[in-house]
């Protein structure tokens, strides 16, 4: 029987733990970007799969993709419900740190 706190540990892990999710949103944390800075900061991605899941993102109203005109250029950033997620990813990497660096 699933608890109210397993149900919303499996949603979360829906949503992060998907292939690259994690990449995209550190890359997002450092400001708003194109596609393209994206796809150069997330290795070995597939265009076609960076943007599968930038639409999966902006579902979850994590990422909001604005369209400016003149020229025409969209831009990512990261939601105030995207930042927060993110900005568990530091506090990811210093447990790495500390407990598999042996």
């Amino acid at each position: 029987m699933l608890t109210p706190d397993t149900e919303k540990l499996l949603t979360a892990y829906r949503i992060i733990g998907t292939k690259w999710t994690i990449h995209i949103l550190c890359a997002l944390s450092q400001g708003p970007k194109k596609f393209s800075e994206i796809y150069e900061n997330v290795p070995a991605i597939s265009e076609a799969i960076l943007s599968k899941r930038l639409k999966d993102l902006q579902k979850e109203d994590l990422v909001k993709r604005t369209a400016l005109t003149h020229p025409l250029l969209i831009m990512y950033e990261l939601t105030p419900k995207g930042a927060a997620l993110a900005a568990f990813i530091p506090c990811l990497m210093e447990w790495f740190t500390q407990n598999m660096n042996d």
